[in-house]
């Protein structure tokens, strides 16, 4: 077992320190189709993420779906969560968001926390299921009752707001300080606008310190029965025993006995776009992204960030050169319902299907660091580079950010062919026209990050191609 590890490990080091069509290259896919035919999951997993990330590879599509299928049937829950994904954007498998639903079902009730908080946000947006936000709320409080900070930051959106559940302001203060406990990102901003009387406040606390302890108390029971953790239905059984000791009717893990619902909820929707300018074509959408889209995006962010100037080089652009701060690939791996609806509504405030979107990154600005004046359009070289690499999507249409974190002071989006400034506000998406309506570039999109003076911004970005991109 452990040469296998070895051999998986360097055919994995291979794939990633060197070129696509270089003997290095060829050689760590050999052994990692060896390892994957040969029955090893783990590679078979390896396998389709080198193939869902690398589409110039022949017969990627096809071949990302066939080695996760291979993955999933010996039971990797990984690859069960990636077919699901490709079920969501249509690529090597039929576009289907209800069978998107299912596999993730499939995993939540294996009792998965991470593909729980998946359910529950496509129930509350309707994706791929009718639109339940009282069965969104069950799943939260499911992967909640496993410590996920995500579930703890949308079970106090949901308290807060009275969505899927009656109105509560102490259990909503008391969910979003245990995702702040855990360092989830905007719960700031949250807990200042939850107005608590004093008693209300020490309620609260001693709320969110049961809370808690409870997740403490599940981790000792499980410490004491490590078995458990080879059952879904023993360690469902256990998790949902110690949870219900916390003895709150509004956390019932039984939807019959939690307050009925006040609020069905709704799918989230974006302000409706501001127009900055007409030549080139600037526009803002303000809340494009819901509060709990925009943490979660920070989130994975997070896990992945490394200086921009440690990243590989584009020979002929040299744009990751541009920018001095950190920058976050959301790679095919990291991504989720949560990920590819933000896609789809990117695509639709150009006029195009998400198939069109390239995979989204975030940039991080701290103090000081800027992004130098730049175009998003690629010249007649990059083209033609794409071209020969096995990129046919084409000309990039148009360009998108949203503001995930603005910075305190500094960091404008400066256009300077308009000598216009656009101070980003949270959650705020600015979007430009890459072409002119005959289809040209259009050199008058040449913008700037401006240098930082105080606190962080945080950059959600991607950019629209001419054709499909998948």
């Amino acid at each position: 077992m452990r040469d296998d590890d070895a051999k998986l490990r360097e055919a994995e080091h291979l794939l990633a320190a060197h070129a696509y069509g270089s003997p290095e290259f060829d050689r760590g896919l050999q052994s990692l189709r060896q390892a994957a035919e040969a029955g090893a999951s783990a590679a078979q997993l390896s396998l389709g993420n080198l193939y869902s990330q690398m589409h110039q590879l022949p017969d990627a599509a096809r071949q990302a779906a066939a080695w996760y299928t291979r993955a999933a049937e010996s039971g990797d829950p990984r690859a069960l969560s990636r077919l699901a994904d490709l079920h969501m954007t249509g690529w090597g498998l039929p576009q289907d968001d209800a069978q998107a639903f299912r596999l993730y079902r499939q995993l939540a009730e294996r009792g998965y926390a991470l593909p729980q908080c998946n359910l529950a946000y496509m129930l509350d947006q309707g994706i791929g299921c009718s639109l339940d936000a009282a069965q969104a709320l069950g799943w939260y409080l499911r992967a909640a009752a496993q410590g996920e900070a995500r579930a703890y930051f949308n079970l106090g959106l949901a308290f807060q707001q009275g969505v899927g559940t009656p109105a509560d302001p102490v259990y909503a203060w008391a969910w979003l300080e245990n995702a702040r406990r855990q360092g989830y990102p905007g719960n700031e901003a949250g807990l200042a606008g939850i107005a608590l009387s004093p008693p209300q406040l020490a309620q609260a606390r001693t709320l969110a310190d049961g809370i808690d302890r409870n997740f403490q108390q599940l981790q000792s029971a499980l410490q004491l029965d490590p078995a458990a953790l080879a059952s879904a239905e023993r360690y469902r059984a256990l998790v949902e025993r110690n949870f219900a000791a916390l003895g709150v009717t509004a956390f019932s893990l039984d939807a019959a006995k939690r307050p009925p619902a006040t609020d069905p909820g709704a799918a989230h929707m974006s302000a409706a776009p501001v127009r900055l300018s007409e030549q080139p074509h600037v526009f803002t959408v303000d809340e494009f992204v819901s509060r709990g889209e925009c943490a979660h995006l920070m989130t994975l962010a997070d896990l992945n960030f490394r200086p921009a100037r440690e990243l590989t080089a584009d020979r002929l652009s040299q744009e990751n050169l541009h920018f001095t701060g950190s920058m976050a690939a959301l790679q095919m791996d990291l991504c989720d319902p949560v990920v590819r609806a933000v896609e789809r509504r990117v695509g639709a405030a150009f006029g195009l299907p998400a198939s069109h979107v390239e995979p989204l990154s975030v940039l991080r600005y701290q103090g000081g660091n800027s992004y130098a004046p730049h175009v998003d359009y690629f010249d007649a070289a990059r083209l033609a580079d794409n071209l020969s690499k096995g990129d046919r999507a084409g000309q990039r249409v148009a360009s998108f950010l949203v503001y995930l974190r603005p910075a305190e002071a500094g960091g404008e989006t400066h256009y300077l062919t308009l000598g216009k400034k656009v101070q980003g506000r949270e959650r705020m998406a600015l979007c430009h026209f890459n072409c002119l309506p005959s289809g040209e570039p259009d050199p008058a999109t040449l913008h700037t990050g401006e240098p930082v003076i105080s606190g962080e911004k945080w950059l959600a970005r991607t950019t629209v191609r001419e054709k499909t991109f998948y």
